[in-house]
């Protein structure tokens, strides 16, 4: 049953009509920070910050409370004074810097933020700033307009998130919020948000601080013993305790309830997406009460009102992409391979793989037995060059093979190719982005879909997946064979290593994934990692890159000029990965124990499964 919700919001943005669409949206935008108040938050993180994060960041989280005050002083020295003519009636509670590491890392999945008050009786808010421009690719914040309105929850330490069974369907229901440096986001910590990975290179600095109104009791909810409790607090606590243990030792000012349900996607749908939700109630003073002129435009309200106008630097709110669209396509490969492609030609021949064997056979031959490969499968080549691998396979084992390309020139060729085989009925290539395959093909329509040498080109590694996923049957398999970024075992080695991958991503449009991340997000969306290995061909049996260095020689790009100093800066590995036959919430524990019991107990085979 859901819990009816009933709030009421005080005004806190001077501007009527931002306050307005904070208390309908849940969130508002307004210009912030001057470009040198960017230059000495950057340079104030860049001093103090001991260690490079590897993952999503705060320094509230840091274990150091001395830091974590410091910084969060400094954090409001720089912004308090600049919110006067923007903000009113208002406190600010502890400030954190929030930090997203390149290459792919730091995701968030959408999610609510803590209660900090009583909601049925106050609002409570992040105020987050970035300090560098931020779009989807390097991991802004994207949004459920309207949604901490939809129904009471209470959110805090060792309280299960109520969206956690259904997080990654809820992506495409969220809105993009491009912002420029410097602006600030004001969101309602009820607001369904998350955010993507950062898919660049550099670090996505920015900025948080939370938010109530003067005179407004904080207080925080927890899980204690399997239930829930609020807890009295003030914001000293975030800066100088552990909040996932140290709550339970503050005064308990009520007992909630047990638990929680977990949503399932019908059931997030009927309350979150439907707009004439009839267990909802919103009471606003911003949008309907009665009081008369005089009491709604008090002296303070209406002087609030003239600084705003006056001192803001803008009074017009930053252009924001409200309609969901399509990523855009990685267009810089689609141009380096229509740009490139006869000169790999010229030296790779129709098998586009830089790891390879001397006779290019042997790897293919390897590749039919390690991909699984069966006739009449319905296979797809993801990033497919000019379909060499493609025809080879399907000349040899008869399967049915979809390819597909971003680049046009490939295309061309490869039909070119495919015309003049004995396999043309069952080999088929369109230009295509395989971020978005679902809009090509049918939903659980292949038994396999590969990537030699192709998934590093994804501008979002993830995207590249959850696509796959849908267009894979259940029990179908991934199979992916690429290069990886090497760890380092000693720090002269770490600074090579990301140096020579900056050059191969620069120079040939890549973006070489890491693999931890990959596999973490692999398992998470619920596939079965069948393997991951090194390939298992004879070393003799591999032409050492020297078909690389002859590409390099030919085109001038990311020439190696000095191989007495140079670092090697990636693994090749192969990773083979199982859909599930049984939907991914029944729990992967139960498919693989009941895989081990038909094959050790009975005898099965794993294609038997």
């Amino acid at each position: 049953m859901v819990e009816r919700l009933i709030f009421k919001t005080s005004q806190i943005v001077c501007n009527h009509e931002k306050d307005a669409k904070l208390a309908k949206e849940g969130y508002t935008i307004f210009p912030c920070l001057a470009a040198n108040d960017i230059k000495d938050l950057q340079d104030y993180y860049l001093q103090f910050q001991k260690e490079q994060p590897n993952h999503f960041y705060a320094t509230a989280h840091s274990p150091d409370f001395n830091f974590r005050k410091q910084t969060s002083d400094y954090i409001k020295k720089i912004v308090e004074p600049l919110l006067k003519n923007t903000l009113f009636n208002y406190r600010l509670l502890g400030g954190s810097y929030v930090v997203k590491p390149a290459n792919g890392k730091g995701i968030l999945q959408a999610h609510q933020d803590w209660n900090l008050v009583d909601e049925t009786q106050a609002r409570s808010y992040n105020l987050w700033i970035p300090l560098v421009d931020v779009t989807f690719e390097n991991g802004s914040v994207c949004v459920l307009p309207q949604s901490h309105a939809k129904q009471m929850t209470y959110r805090g330490p060792g309280i299960p998130s109520q969206f956690k069974n259904i997080e990654q369907e809820l992506w495409k229901d969220l809105t993009t919020l491009n912002m420029k440096a410097g602006e600030a986001l004001l969101y309602d910590h009820a607001l369904l948000h998350g955010s993507p990975p950062n898919n660049t290179k550099t670090e996505r600095l920015g900025i948080v601080i939370g938010i109530i109104n003067e005179g407004v009791k904080m207080r925080i909810y927890g899980n204690n013993n399997g239930n829930i409790k609020s807890y009295a607090c003030d914001e000293n606590f975030f800066l100088t305790k552990n909040t996932l243990t140290d709550f339970v030792n503050l005064p308990i000012m009520s007992t909630i309830l047990e638990s929680q349900k977990e949503f399932t996607i019908d059931e997030f749908s009927n309350i979150y997406l439907n707009s004439n939700t009839k267990n909802t109630t919103l009471q606003n003073t911003n949008k309907s009460d009665n009081r008369t002129f005089f009491e709604k435009y008090t002296l303070k309200n209406i002087v609030a009102e003239i600084k705003y106008r006056l001192f803001s630097k803008t009074n017009t709110e930053p252009h924001i992409e409200f309609e969901k669209t399509e990523l855009p396509i990685k267009k810089d490969v689609a141009k380096f391979y229509n740009e490139q492609t006869d000169n790999f030609l010229k030296v790779y021949g129709k098998v586009i793989q830089a790891f390879r064997t001397k006779d290019v056979s042997t790897l293919l031959n390897y590749q039919i037995d390690a991909i699984g490969l069966k006739p009449e499968m319905k296979v797809l080549d993801a990033g497919c060059g000019v379909c060499g691998p493609a025809i080879y396979f399907a000349e040899n084992v008869g399967c049915n093979i979809e390819a597909i390309t971003i680049s046009s020139i490939q295309v061309e060729k490869a039909k070119e190719y495919i015309r003049q085989t004995t396999v043309n009925n069952i080999v088929n290539v369109k230009e295509g982005d395989y971020h978005v395959l679902e809009n090509y093909y049918l939903e659980n329509n292949f038994d396999v879909i590969y990537f030699l040498e192709s998934f590093g080109h994804a501008y979002n590694h993830m995207k590249v997946i959850d696509s796959a996923w849908k267009v894979l049957k259940p029990g179908g398999i991934i199979y992916i064979k690429d290069l990886f970024i090497k760890k380092a075992i000693y720090k002269g080695m770490e600074i090579g290593i990301e140096k020579e991958i900056k050059n191969i991503n620069n120079a040939y449009h890549y973006n070489v994934p890491d693999l931890n991340v990959i596999l973490d997000y692999v398992r998470k969306k619920g596939f079965i990692l069948s393997s991951l290995k090194t390939i298992d061909i004879p070393l003799e049996e591999f032409e050492n890159l020297t078909i690389s260095n002859d590409f390099q020689e030919l085109t001038g790009i990311n020439k190696i000029e000095n191989l007495r100093d140079y670092i090697f800066p990636v693994d090749f590995f192969e990773l083979k990965l199982i859909k599930p036959i049984i939907h991914v919430g029944v729990g992967n524990s139960r498919y693989f124990l009941q895989n081990i019991y038909f094959m050790q107990q009975e005898n099965w085979k794993e294609t038997d499964l």
